[in-house]
């Protein structure tokens, strides 16, 4: 129950900081907003993705200092990439990158019950700001309002934290840990480099030419998508935290899969039904068809990394992250292209994922989920009913395919 509450707190904080700041201060604000601090999301979701592999590699108890190493690393980054493209607000990532490693830190140590805590501050935070600011009695921008949102939750988990567990290495342990940061940080951002590059990347590239109104859509759309690791009732990191412990691994990767697929298709129907009741909104859920691909590659990347086989994982991200980037910078040019980029990269990624390992799911399945996805998509300006035919689809391969039973729901613990 309280790991269903994770979720949907997380879920909530996604939901609200992507869009009802647009929706208060409208799609050309926001636009300008993510044009002018690109970079700050670009480098924060970098340590996000990476510092999870963490989980796997270091002692709970060190977790929290060895992702503040690696953000210091990372902020050193931004720092020379600044200097060559002035683009972001130092100050707002510093809290940022200080906000991930708390709250990986927090899951590392399994303290649910102060990660709820941590979740409700950063909401009541939030919302008392967006209060102030349009109440006028404070003149805060979008800026001021992330960077208090972020740092008030954070002096408070970093209270948490070191009451709870938290330790600072000394000695060998935090020569250790030096090196460990440096030994590890190549290959995490190796194996998280084909998601790094589409979520992060290809708005980056895209904030040179797009409009800020369709870059600020493409943001939202985007939003969206990687939503899905919230949408699930499942926290992700919940859910390698188990692989990595062990146990009927291949099992619980079968049932998660199932179960996510089911879940994802009901997710897809629901949206094209409110697409179809509010026309006005159907641009935001123009992707629904990469939801269940983008959650399948997520998790079958956690799995593998969780079963030891980096190698292969880091193989693949290396191949087609060098195919993406020839392609963002050669056919993308506006928001359809990058749509539609976006979907084949996702689905060219949990394709390739399944070829280089064989996780334990057959390959026809693979194939209709990841191939029909990005067609679903191209078809929608078409009819919607392409879109819908798809998650009908998954929900025949979820129960007739992979044996998704009533007692799996009853037996999936995370």
């Amino acid at each position: 129950m309280v790991n269903l509450l994770i979720q949907v707190l997380t879920l909530i904080s996604g939901l609200v900081v992507n869009f009802v700041i647009p929706g208060l201060y409208g799609l050309d604000a926001y636009g300008a907003f993510i044009k002018a601090n690109v970079l700050v999301f670009l480098f924060q979701k970098l340590l996000d993705i990476v510092n999870e592999q963490l989980i796997a590699s270091v002692e709970a108890e060190y977790i929290l200092v060895t992702s503040l190493f690696m953000a210091t690393l990372i902020f050193l980054l931004f720092s020379v990439v600044s200097l060559v493209d002035d683009i972001g607000n130092p100050l707002l990532l510093s809290v940022m990158l200080l906000s991930s490693a708390c709250l990986l830190s927090l899951f590392g140590l399994r303290l649910q019950r102060w990660i709820v805590g941590y979740l409700v501050l950063f909401l009541c935070v939030f919302f008392v700001l967006l209060f102030i600011s349009y109440q006028q009695i404070l003149p805060l921008s979008i800026v001021d309002i992330l960077l208090l949102t972020n740092l008030i939750p954070c002096l408070f988990a970093v209270a948490v934290l070191f009451s709870h567990g938290a330790k600072l290495p000394v000695g060998r342990q935090l020569l250790s840990t030096c090196k460990n940061v440096l030994f590890l940080l190549p290959r995490m951002v190796s194996i998280t480099l084909v998601f790094n590059l589409f979520t992060n990347i290809l708005p980056y590239i895209l904030s040179k030419s797009l409009p800020v109104r369709d870059l600020g859509l493409f943001r939202v759309i985007v939003s969206i998508i990687q939503s899905a690791t919230s949408l699930f009732p499942i926290n992700v990191r919940a859910v390698f935290v188990a692989f990595v412990s062990g146990g009927q691994r291949q099992e619980q990767y079968r049932i998660i899969m199932s179960v996510a697929l089911f879940y994802f298709a009901l997710v897809g129907l629901s949206g094209y039904a409110m697409g179809w009741l509010f026309p006005q909104y159907s641009a935001y859920l123009a992707m629904l068809p990469c939801l269940p691909v983008l959650y399948w590659a997520v998790v079958t990347e956690r799995y593998l990394v969780a079963s030891g086989l980096h190698r292969k994982v880091i193989i693949a991200n290396l191949v087609l992250g060098v195919l993406a980037v020839a392609g963002m910078i050669l056919f993308v040019q506006g928001l359809k292209q990058a749509e539609l980029f976006y979907a084949l990269g996702f689905s060219a990624y949990l394709l390739f994922l399944h070829l280089l390992c064989r996780p334990g799911i057959r390959l026809p399945v693979i194939f209709w989920v990841s191939v029909l996805s990005p067609f679903a998509i191209v078809l929608k300006d078409v009819n919607l009913i392409w879109g819908v035919l798809y998650m009908l689809s998954l929900l025949i391969i979820a129960v007739g395919i992979l044996r998704l039973r009533p007692a799996d729901f009853r037996t999936l613990r995370f």
